[in-house]
């Protein structure tokens, strides 16, 4: 039974994991550096734009993408939104 069940841990695919830790500490890390970092107060909805993306992994199930693409998206994404307030 132990060797079925670690087969089964070793084939999973962690591509959705990795888009969303990715998405997750964006999020995270655009709202610590617009409020702690900057100072600026912006509003819930702004900070959430990390996730607009991610969305978009999980409804088209990738497009064709790669993870690293996705990943470089969520992450431009977030780099544009904080330019934008705290420029």
């Amino acid at each position: 039974m132990a060797s079925s069940d670690a087969s089964a841990f070793e084939s999973l695919d962690y591509s959705d994991v990795t888009v969303a830790l990715v998405a997750g500490l964006c999020t995270v890390g655009l709202t610590l550096a617009l409020e702690l970092g900057v100072g600026v107060d912006v509003s819930f909805v702004y900070r959430l734009v990390p996730l607009v993306p991610y969305f978009g992994y999980v409804f088209t199930r990738g497009a064709g993408l790669s993870v690293r693409a996705w990943s470089a998206l969520i992450a431009a994404v977030t780099l544009g939104t904080f330019g934008f307030f705290a420029f």
